[in-house]
């Protein structure tokens, strides 16, 4: 081989290695950038999966907290309205208590007996027929006094149940008011009954130790005459006053209706 082609030949060996290496060179950055721009692309999809985790837990997380919001506003709302329809009623039911108590102080019958009835010229009245009168008319008068006694009580219940929801200066003033006149048509009433109760006890006594009956019936009917005549002055008193407070109460009452209606 001559000097020519040895030449040549490192000339063509030195320009294939300067190709091959130029090739490493190109396919080494080539897989660089691929194996970077995959990497990159795989970094993307696993930042988006995580926010996409993120996402879902925070729109979970609200939907359970709405759905409890959602709950608890129920709850408080239909807590609201059973707490109103209960001052509703305890409002409703102190009024009628009230008013039924005070129907009772008026409407107790002392007036119709058999004694009213008693003539001077009568003689016929019996021993026994008087004291069987005297009896079921001690039984009505205190049958008067337990059913006011009752109904007393059940206005204090209502009354009680009444501020337990509704307390406020006003309608305190006024119940109270109305709580010492109906105090004092009670006195009244009670007073009166046991007035009477003593006159017809009277009556009793004094016919088993023998004396007539006609003298004893006409006595006590004078006393009985006159412990009516107080009795009707006082109810009339008694009522002015009671008619009074019970307008303010009623107006008061039917504001705090029409309030727990809006």
């Amino acid at each position: 081989m001559d000097v020519t082609h040895i030449t040549d030949f490192k000339f063509w060996f030195i320009v294939i290695v300067q190709i091959a290496g130029f090739g490493f060179v190109c396919l080494k950055l080539y897989a660089k950038s691929y194996s970077s721009e995959k990497g990159k692309n795989l970094a993307t999809k696993e930042d988006i999966g995580e926010i996409t985790q993120i996402v879902e837990s925070i729109k979970t997380s609200l939907a359970q907290k709405t759905e409890e919001l959602k709950s608890d506003l129920s709850y408080k709302n239909e807590h609201l309205i059973h707490l109103r329809a209960a001052e509703r009623t305890a409002i409703i039911n102190y009024y009628k208590a009230t008013w039924v108590l005070v129907l009772n102080f008026t409407k107790p019958d002392l007036i119709k007996y058999e004694i009213d009835n008693f003539d001077k010229g009568k003689d016929d009245i019996s021993d026994l027929k008087t004291l069987r009168y005297i009896s079921e008319a001690e039984l009505i008068l205190n049958k008067i006094k337990e059913d006011i006694s009752n109904l007393k009580y059940l206005k204090d219940i209502s009354e009680s149940e009444l501020m337990f929801f509704y307390y406020e200066p006003k309608l305190t003033s006024i119940i109270e008011k109305l709580n010492s006149s109906l105090s004092e048509f009670e006195r009244a009433l009670l007073r009166t009954i046991n007035l009477l109760l003593q006159v017809f006890n009277e009556i009793t006594v004094k016919t088993n130790s023998g004396l007539l009956t006609v003298e004893v019936l006409l006595e006590a009917k004078i006393k009985r005459s006159e412990i009516l005549a107080k009795w009707y002055i006082d109810r009339y008193n008694s009522l002015s006053f009671i008619r009074t407070f019970n307008e303010d109460l009623k107006k008061t009452l039917l504001e705090r209706l029409m309030s727990l209606t809006s």
